[in-house]
């Protein structure tokens, strides 16, 4: 049932209002508490509800905070020690959706997972008529804003009056994200921030997707831009200039800006981050500590190392003075103290020496990703230094590749970076081969 980041698929065939209910059932307990939010997917408000009434009938009182990004949802069940339920599918297309589990301010841990599988595969649990749980509506944005204000350096944030555009993609974040920013001193330009649920780009925000927004950026004269996805976990930056920061370069800007901030110089990312992270951060005198794929295993990394950061190059960051999960909104006004102390986002991104890299992915049926991955793992046909951590990594001594199924479409991912565009070009090619191949055969 879980990928990388919660249950997810395709409406009516892989997730379904049955499957909703099933699983608010298996989270709720009798006299429990479970918080329930949504984003702005059309089939959100009845995922929502039927997750809700099978939480209700084990006996669980519901807290439905209505639309909000999924870090809202992780602070409130945070505050309120319990457990909550996001209906998203991130940024996957629109007829997609899903529910992210949370408990205390975190992800689900692959044993709670599991635990939920085995009950949504047993009998529902019921109580009394007398006991069901009821439902009431609750709003935390306003506190949870005061409490992100308080995570950064709002006095050079309102001294400086940046002025941002916003593009929440008319998804989970449209009001959370313009409040936040304008709460900090920033000048808001809007954009997908006013019509909840029409949406007007791909809920991923990357450079092919946010051409829009870099005009209006450049039209208007913002000093920089901030995108999010489908759920608000993500945060994509754009510079003065109209250009999508390159998210191993945001994750490098990122990694810099708390090495230098603080004394503590540990630092946590994934296998697919580039050699610029890790080269950014020893060149500190940094260290880094490199995790399998998926902001549950970076959070909880950064509280194992008691990490001053942590960051996969999707723009998921995990601040570990906040609440311990991605969070988009947080990353944003980060974004905004880094404007702040240090200047333009364009001139920051010019001292992160980059290589040629590539991501690809190559579809599949979600039945096939791990035969597909199994017969990649019984013929290894690459000469290189193996790591099994998430997938299978090869590092050669002038470049790196990975291949590794995917936590959230039905897809194998690969990842290939070199010293040189030929070599590049030499590993993608070699790599794409043996996929292909694994594909054809499973």
């Amino acid at each position: 049932m879980f990928g990388t980041s919660g249950i997810r698929g395709v409406y009516g065939k892989d997730v379904t209002p049955e499957l909703a209910m099933r699983v608010g059932n298996a989270v709720g307990e009798k006299g429990s508490k479970v918080i329930v939010c949504r984003d702005t997917r059309s089939t959100s408000p009845i995922l929502s509800e039927a997750l809700s009434s099978g939480a209700m009938r084990a006996g669980a009182k519901v807290i439905d905070i209505g639309v909000a990004p999924t870090p809202l949802l992780a602070y409130a069940t945070l505050k309120e020690k319990c457990d909550g339920a996001m209906i998203t599918a991130s940024h996957n297309p629109p007829e997609y959706n899903g529910i992210k589990l949370f408990s205390k301010g975190m992800e689900f841990s692959r044993e709670q997972e599991k635990k939920v599988e085995a009950a949504v595969a047993a009998p529902e649990k019921t109580v009394e008529w007398n006991k069901v749980g009821q439902k009431e509506e609750k709003d935390y944005s306003k506190e949870y804003i005061t409490f992100l204000l308080s995570k950064v350096d709002l006095a050079a944030i309102k001294k400086k009056k940046p002025r941002v555009l916003v593009d929440a993609g008319n998804a989970a974040a449209y009001r959370l994200a313009p409040a936040l920013l304008s709460a900090a001193g920033c000048e808001i330009v809007a954009l997908n921030c006013d019509s909840p649920g029409n949406f007007m780009r791909p809920l991923e925000p990357n450079p092919s997707t946010l051409g829009t927004a870099s005009k209006l950026l450049i039209a208007e004269k913002c000093d920089f831009g901030v995108a999010f996805d489908g759920d608000g976990d993500r945060a994509i930056a754009i510079d003065e200039k109209g250009k999508v920061l390159p998210l191993d370069v945001q994750l490098s800007v990122f990694c810099r800006h708390f090495i230098e901030k603080e004394s503590n110089k540990r630092i946590v990312s994934t296998v697919e981050s580039s050699l610029c992270v890790r080269e950014t951060v020893e060149s500190l005198g940094g260290k880094i500590y490199i995790t399998p794929v998926g902001s549950l295993h970076v959070a909880n990394e950064v509280k194992k190392q008691n990490a001053v950061f942590g960051g996969e190059p999707c723009g998921e960051y995990v601040f570990p003075n906040a609440t311990p999960c991605a969070d988009g909104l947080l990353a944003s006004l980060f974004i905004a103290e880094i404007f702040a102390q240090k200047g333009r986002l364009s001139a920051l991104s010019h001292g992160i020496v980059t290589h040629p890299m590539e991501r690809r992915k190559y579809k599949c049926s979600l039945e096939k990703k791990q035969l597909i991955m199994q017969k990649l793992i019984e013929r290894p046909q690459l000469e290189g230094r193996l790591s099994t951590v998430d997938g299978l990594r090869y590092d050669f001594e002038d470049g790196w590749m990975l291949i590794r199924p995917s936590g959230t479409e039905p897809a194998i991912r690969m990842t290939c970076e070199a010293k040189t565009a030929k070599r590049l070009s030499e590993i993608v090619q070699r790599a794409e081969n043996i996929i292909i191949q694994a594909i054809d055969k499973a």
